[in-house]
């Protein structure tokens, strides 16, 4: 009896621990960090199996905000299968979310998405709004990572909605802080500080100086990008402080670091040195070497302020050398990009023009390379997003788990119900995108079309002021009673009159063809000019380009082939495609000049984009050839795939050519592409004739 009691006594204080943890887990994370390992410790002596599970999840936390994932990664795959056995739902889904977290900061985002995905099913099921509010904030951090702010805001609104509905203070400051970020990184600084200071405030109420001293830094930040460089150092020192006191390292080797940015561009260079050493002996002392190789960037950069001395280009060789070390060692292409810049300033200065030049064109080739990993990490995480119906059928298992058995055929039809809602959810979602692809490329269309409607307004305006002119002479003219002067007068109105209704005959023929471009297509083909309609599409999608970037230019070159003829085809459809392919095709050009800026080629380059028709037998060619940078032999299978896209985030859907290769397909023809990377590309579309 006495053994029974002993036991339930200490279950009971291992609760209490653990719920004392739980709940100063953000406002004091030092502190929780000891109460959880005290209760883990405890409820293993006696196997306590929910005072071990809940330590373990409060303990993985703090290891989280110290930066030691490695070893939450561990308490985390130790707490799972204990909730399980529990089935306890929350804590499961806590512990997902942390490994969303871990898995974000080894830029694994593809299982990121997953894990987190899977938390926010389950929360949604059971209706737990804070963890609900919590995951959307750790999705929005993901997607924020891939750059896809849209729809990492997406997330985060959501978040917050949930939060302020519910007044649940901690979601609230993270959601608002990441938003800030998000504008920060959108350089729109004065929507980024005002989401900073509300969620600072938020932070102060709930008592978490970790978020603090984060909103504190990132607003000093703000300032010192807007050159107030004394409020910079204000809150940038109160965040220094801050960090410094509850012992959070990694913020601290971060205020170090933004103090010495303002230092130096206050001129106070042994200030500056002083900031990022101290940083550099910090992050050090945490094993943070994207830390450590970024301040020697810093560090280097500060040294060419002063005279070049040989002493100087050995030390400034030996921090960038140091650093790009470092990069290697965690394949961090985008730091490893930043430090060859850094190896280009530098010899620049030190006149090492051949080591300059191979450092440049390192930096070009991660920066191609960055772009390339960062569409194929958007295919995963899209990929991943089909994931959430599968996370939420496995929470529909665990609910089913406490369903009586006789209710489990009534379950059965709501589940088939939902399933059956959501694929009809999914194929609307499919017609909106390609509605989405539609609309984009009539935006393109509509460009084109602003500038070639121009010249005939122009001709109908300027004709018709003259015609008033004429007509008010004319008058005088017949009121003197000169009648032959009359006359000639109204001959020339004549002639002007059939000016003006040849111009507007021709705007009238524009505003048709982009009518009958946006039109859905009622699946009817008639015979047309393939020559005219390819001719007028390369004008308006250079138009269209120009329109975008009035530094654009290229030269245009056609070849048709007259005896082609007529063929039968749904106009509205082959335009979309031409105008896609051109499009394409002048912003590989446009992409290939300005990559080719810092490289001695760059005098010579020549954008060109060429159309040429041809008729092959019983076949129809339209071909749509560029000098652009080509394909990778390794993507050219992927081209066609839907959401597939070369272009950088935020600037193209991926549905383009997918929706034209389908396009012709539905002709009963195709679309093939030859292309050679660095020399260009070449699409044939092939059509029955």
């Amino acid at each position: 009896m006495e053994n029974k009691e002993g036991y339930v006594s200490a279950s009971e204080k291992i609760d209490q621990l653990n719920k004392l943890a739980w709940e100063i887990r953000v406002a004091d994370s030092t502190r929780a960090h000891e109460l959880s390992r005290e209760a883990f410790q405890l409820a293993e002596e006696i196997n306590y199996v929910k005072g071990k599970a809940e330590g373990y999840r409060t303990f993985a936390f703090t290891l989280i905000r110290l930066s030691k994932h490695q070893e939450a990664l561990a308490y985390c795959d130790k707490a799972l299968p204990l909730f399980e056995s529990l089935d306890d739902l929350n804590g499961q889904t806590s512990v997902y979310e942390y490994n969303g977290i871990i898995q974000r900061s080894y830029g694994n985002y593809a299982a990121s998405l997953d894990y987190l995905f899977k938390a926010l099913a389950i929360r949604q099921q059971t209706g737990n709004k804070e963890g609900e509010s919590l995951t959307s904030y750790h999705l929005g951090a993901t997607y924020k990572y891939l750059g896809d702010f849209e729809t990492a805001l997406t997330y985060l609104l959501q978040g917050l909605s949930v939060a302020r509905e519910h007044d649940l203070l901690m979601p609230k400051s993270y959601c608002l802080n990441l938003i800030g970020l998000i504008y920060f990184e959108m350089r729109d600084f004065t929507n980024a500080i005002e989401y900073y200071h509300e969620s600072l405030d938020s932070r102060q109420i709930l008592g978490d100086q970790w978020g603090q001293a984060g909103c504190l830094d990132n607003i000093g930040i703000i300032h010192y990008k807007l050159k107030e460089y004394d409020k910079a150092l204000e809150f940038c020192s109160r965040a220094l402080s801050i960090s410094h006191t509850i012992g959070d390292k990694k913020g601290e080797g971060n205020a170090l670091v933004n103090l010495g940015n303002i230092c130096k561009e206050l001129a106070d260079y042994q200030k500056a040195n002083t900031y990022y050493n101290e940083s550099l002996a910090i992050r050090k002392v945490i094993q943070d070497k994207r830390g450590q190789a970024e301040v020697m960037l810093f560090l280097a950069e500060l040294q060419l302020t002063e005279s070049i001395t040989e002493q100087l280009c050995n030390k400034v060789v030996a921090l960038l050398n140091h650093a790009l070390q470092l990069g290697e060692e965690i394949k961090a292409l985008d730091l490893l990009a930043k430090i060859h810049l850094g190896f280009y300033e530098a010899c620049k200065q030190f006149n090492l023009h051949q080591e300059a030049l191979a450092h440049i064109e390192i930096y070009i080739s991660l920066y191609k390379q960055i772009h390339t990993d960062s569409l194929n990490q958007k295919i995963q995480h899209l990929e991943i997003s089909h994931k959430v119906e599968n996370a939420k059928n496995e929470a529909e298992i665990y609910r089913l788990r406490n369903v009586e058995l006789a209710g489990l055929y009534e379950e059965t039809n709501r589940q088939k119900e939902e399933i059956q809602t959501t694929l009809t959810e999914l194929k609307e979602t499919q017609s909106q995108l390609i509605q989405r692809e539609k609309m984009a490329s009539l935006g393109e269309l509509t460009a084109g079309i602003a500038h070639e409607i121009q010249n005939p307004l122009n001709f109908v305006n300027n004709f018709s002021e003259v015609n008033k002119e004429i007509l008010a002479e004319m008058k005088d003219e017949l009121e003197k009673g000169n009648i032959d002067e009359a006359k000639t007068l109204a001959d020339d109105v004549i002639a002007n009159e059939e000016k003006i209704n040849h111009h507007g005959k021709r705007a009238d023929a524009i505003v048709k063809g982009m009518l009958q471009h946006s039109r859905s297509s009622n699946g009817a083909k008639e015979p047309i000019d393939i020559n005219r309609l390819a001719d007028e599409y390369l004008r308006l999608a250079y138009h269209g380009m120009r329109a975008k970037d009035k530094s654009f230019n290229a030269t245009v070159k056609t070849h048709f082939d007259e005896s082609i003829g007529n063929i039968n085809i749904i106009p509205q459809d082959i335009g979309r495609v031409i105008l896609n392919l051109l499009t394409n095709a002048f912003y590989a050009t446009n992409e290939k000049a300005l990559s080719a800026v810092a490289t001695p080629a760059a005098a010579k380059y020549e954008p060109t984009v060429s159309v040429s028709t041809k008729k092959s037998g019983d076949k129809a060619l339209i071909s749509v050839n560029d000098n652009g940078n080509g394909i990778p032999e390794s993507i050219k299978d992927k081209i066609f795939q839907p959401f597939f896209t070369t272009k950088p985030t935020g600037q193209g859907t991926g549905l383009g050519l997918s929706l034209a290769y389908d396009i012709v397909k539905a002709h009963g023809g195709e679309l093939k592409v030859e292309t050679t990377e660095g020399n260009g590309s070449k699409f044939i579309i092939q059509l029955p004739n």
